[in-house]
């Protein structure tokens, strides 16, 4: 019997620690993947990605910044059968050259310990690399002789070489792929499209998120990627099913809320993930009881006025026609005909010539964004809510 009311005690105990620990945590991830239970939506883009995968094609996934291109990588590999395939997630965020490359993949197979471990040092070692180890997260961290360009390029192909002799499926994918079109060396493309065809073994899934680069690099006739892979555009998520999978998380988290409020929040954010998570995930952590309007309007004035310093400051960097035309598609919200006479007009703005070349220039900035039939938008939800409070001269 003492057994018995022990082990019911431990029971007990393990319940509390496990639903503390889930209350504790916030489920609206901004930064990070956490798991399949807090994903958010994406089956489709999940499934095709894993289609690609099975049937050994590559794939670019494109979109703009902060849709969860990242996560969505994340998540696919969570769902694939780890028993027959190996996955690598490379960020070239940070990478200039095809040796910073080296670096990052270097790193990225130490890390994870799937080659011979001995095998792969006696090939850093040979290229005069050294490995060591950050202070604070404990990565690896490789260092190349930068001296010895030549043999660390000549390297990359040895490590793919290493990498087909796994007995599991590489998948690799490199994030922030239109970096490489920034590379010094002008044959970096090249260098890495020979790569992908001389290892047909690996499948190779390309990451970015500057639209319009991404498109070039992939659907350019004169670049070696040309129509060499599946094109995957990823765009918002539509605003029913966000709400759907926001009210299933709430429930699941015994947490009161409003709906209505959920629905402004998706409102105002555009359904933009990385936006709507910040502002899901500070109603979240801030609310002491119901989700509610009084809560959700504080939070987000808050925020707007976190930003507000920031979008004041684009008047100060963007010339005054970039400037003006900024807070006009602000004030607009969306603007599908920026170029018209009746847009000019009402916000006393210049000839279509001039018109054309501010609006690039926004786009090439990443200040507004394309977002198709809709028109053009302010990329930043909270800078553009500022903008409109701005003063129009």
């Amino acid at each position: 019997m003492n057994n018995l009311v022990y082990f019911a005690f431990m029971l007990y105990i393990y319940d509390y620690i496990c639903e503390t620990q889930i209350c504790a945590m916030n489920p609206f991830i901004t930064n990070t993947y956490k798991g399949p239970a807090y994903f958010i939506d994406r089956k489709t883009e999940t499934e095709t990605l894993i289609e690609a995968i099975e049937n050994e094609r590559n794939l670019t996934l494109f979109s703009h910044r902060r849709l969860g291109k990242t996560m969505l990588l994340h998540h696919t590999f969570s769902q694939l059968d780890q028993k027959r395939y190996t996955t690598l997630f490379i960020d070239l965020f940070a990478t200039r050259n095809l040796v910073h490359f080296a670096q990052k993949m270097s790193e990225v197979l130490y890390e994870k310990k799937i080659l011979h471990q001995n095998r792969f040092s006696k090939i850093l070692g040979s290229l005069g690399a050294s490995v060591s180890f950050d202070p604070l997260t404990g990565n690896p961290q490789v260092n190349f002789n930068i001296t010895e360009r030549s043999a660390v390029l000549k390297s990359i192909p040895q490590i793919f070489k290493l990498l087909i002799g796994s007995k599991k499926k590489i998948i690799i994918a490199l994030d922030e792929f239109q970096e490489v079109s920034h590379y010094d060396e002008k044959f970096a493309e090249a260098s890495i499209r020979t790569l992908m065809q001389d290892f047909p073994e690996i499948v190779f899934l390309f990451s970015g998120s500057q639209k319009s680069m991404m498109r070039e690099i992939f659907t350019g006739a004169n670049r070696p990627f040309f129509q060499s892979t599946q094109m995957m555009e990823l765009h918002a998520i539509k605003q029913d099913t966000y709400e759907r999978d926001i009210y299933h998380i709430l429930d699941e988290f015994k947490k009161k809320y409003n709906p209505l409020v959920i629905k402004q929040i998706l409102s105002d954010t555009y359904c933009h993930t990385g936006f709507t998570q910040m502002v899901l995930s500070r109603v979240f952590s801030e609310s002491e009881g119901e989700i509610d309007f009084p809560l959700y309007d504080q939070v987000w004035s808050n925020i707007l006025e976190n930003y507000k310093s920031m979008a004041r400051e684009q008047e100060f960097l963007l010339p005054k026609l970039q400037w003006k035309t900024l807070i006009a598609i602000a004030r607009e919200g969306f603007v599908r005909a920026p170029q018209s006479r009746a847009f000019s007009e009402k916000y006393h703005l210049s000839a279509p010539s001039s018109m054309s070349r501010a609006i690039k220039a926004l786009l090439d900035k990443g200040m507004i964004i394309d977002c198709g039939k809709n028109g053009l938008r302010v990329y930043n939800v909270f800078i553009e809510k500022n903008l409109k409070s701005f003063p129009y001269d």
